[in-house]
C-alpha cells in the first residue's frame, strides 16, 4: 500500500472516532432533555389537577350563591 493509502486509512478512522464520540455525548444531552421533559410533565400535570380542584370549588360556591339568590332550596 501506498503512503497515501495508510493516510487515507488514519484519517477515516479518526473521523470515525470522532463521530462516534459526538454521538455518544447528543446521546447523553438527550437523556438529560428527556429526564427534565418528564419532571416538566408530571408537574404540569400536578398543576392542571390542582387548578381543576379549584375551579370545581368555585362552579359549587357559583351554583349556591346562584341558587340562594334565586331563592331555590338546597
Amino acid at each position: 500500500m501506498s503512503p497515501e493509502m495508510y493516510t487515507i486509512v488514519a484519517v477515516a478512522i479518526a473521523l470515525a472516532g470522532l463521530i462516534m464520540n459526538g454521538q455518544r455525548a447528543m446521546n447523553a444531552s438527550l437523556a438529560d432533555l428527556r429526564r427534565e421533559l418528564n419532571e416538566l410533565r408530571n408537574e404540569f400535570h400536578w398543576d392542571i389537577t390542582n387548578l381543576s380542584g379549584r375551579v370545581a370549588r368555585l362552579e359549587g360556591l357559583v351554583e349556591g350563591l346562584r341558587d340562594s339568590i334565586a331563592g331555590k332550596a338546597a
